[in-house]
């Protein structure tokens, strides 16, 4: 089953298409997507079928900050069951913390992971879905950004908001957001922060409240949430591979296992860590090359390659086809559509 998340996704998109000058049920229709699904926000989604009517969306209106103006016009209720921990929980650490164990509830296409190195946090997200462009990205980083804040009142930003995909000829709406330093092009997507930054209060926080919202929401949870090992293996490795950090030993480390219990327990599933490194390797390489300006010394980095002709070699194995020759055709597809 393709990743999904929940229909809520799509929460404002009617009326952001419309301020764009777009019909939203041909745009829906188009997708493929039944515009009855929008009266249910917890219904499940293809993250796929989002992306590829975001990004569509933004094309056909001309609106390259498509999916930020989504973000930028819904509230902190979209978030669905969540929110009724969020609301009442002490710190922006706190919150984040809480997004992250309770993700799986927002639907299993949704990656978000927070490190903590000599006195800075990084907090990368993602969305594990084969499409190449930005918007879905754009919708889910301005999102998390504006819920966290929203919660401790303001008291928290980024200090630095990291894209993939380039920078936008106007980044406005991007300074309106985040109000933070951009950085576009980066090697992922995510917020950088001083760790004492996190301490910011939540002036509404009840801890009594916050017990009973998450109890509430352990009993929401599947048993499967976490998925099965390959799945968990292959969030991981979405969130660090970019990073530099995609070795066995650091996936296993951030799963909180043994590397050689991890290759041990990937082998019950029929499956090998070089088998789902591959696999990932595979879906971001096309996502990177679609939908990013990076070239292919940087792309080669971030699916973890040394150099540009070992990522080079690899790809044609792969695809039949340099990476530059296949970036080229999508373009040109893309420009005759």
């Amino acid at each position: 089953m393709l990743p999904q998340v929940r229909a809520a996704a799509l929460t404002n998109y009617v009326e952001v298409a419309r301020f764009c000058g777009l019909d939203p049920t041909l745009m829906l229709r188009r997708a493929r997507i039944n515009p009855a699904i929008l009266a249910d926000p917890d219904d499940p989604v293809a993250a796929n079928v989002i992306g590829k009517l975001l990004e569509a969306s933004a094309r056909e209106s001309g609106c390259s900050v498509f999916g930020l103006l989504m973000a930028e016009s819904r509230s902190m209720a979209s978030v669905g069951a969540i929110g009724l921990l969020l609301k009442y929980q002490g710190t922006a650490r706190d919150v984040i913390e809480a997004i992250i164990r309770y993700q799986a509830l927002m639907g299993d296409a949704l990656l978000l992971d927070m490190e903590e190195d000599r006195g800075t946090t990084t907090i990368r997200l993602d969305v594990e879905t084969e499409v190449g462009g930005h918007q879905g990205i754009d919708l889910l980083m301005g999102f998390t950004c504006r819920t966290i804040s929203e919660v401790v009142s303001g008291r928290w930003h980024p200090e630095s908001a990291h894209f993939v995909h380039a920078a936008p000829d106007d980044p406005g709406v991007y300074r309106r957001v985040f109000q933070c330093r951009l950085v576009f092009e980066s090697p992922y997507n995510g917020f950088v922060c001083p760790t004492a930054w996190l301490d910011a209060p939540n002036p509404d926080a009840e801890s009594t409240m916050a017990r009973h919202a998450r109890r509430y929401l352990d009993a929401l949870v599947p048993e499967s949430a976490g998925g099965s090992v390959a799945a968990r293996t292959r969030r991981s490795l979405y969130l660090l591979l970019p990073a530099g950090r995609g070795t066995i030993g650091q996936v296993a480390e951030n799963l909180g296992l043994h590397p050689r219990s991890l290759q041990r327990l990937l082998g019950k599933e029929g499956k090998s860590f070089a088998a789902v490194l591959n696999e990932v390797r595979r879906e971001l390489a096309l996502r990177y090359l679609a939908g990013s300006a990076h070239n292919m010394t940087a792309i080669a980095e971030m699916t973890g390659y040394a150099t540009a002709s070992s990522f080079t070699r690899w790809f044609a194995a792969e695809f039949g086809t340099s990476p530059a020759a296949w970036r080229n055709e999508t373009r040109q597809r893309e420009g005759e559509a």
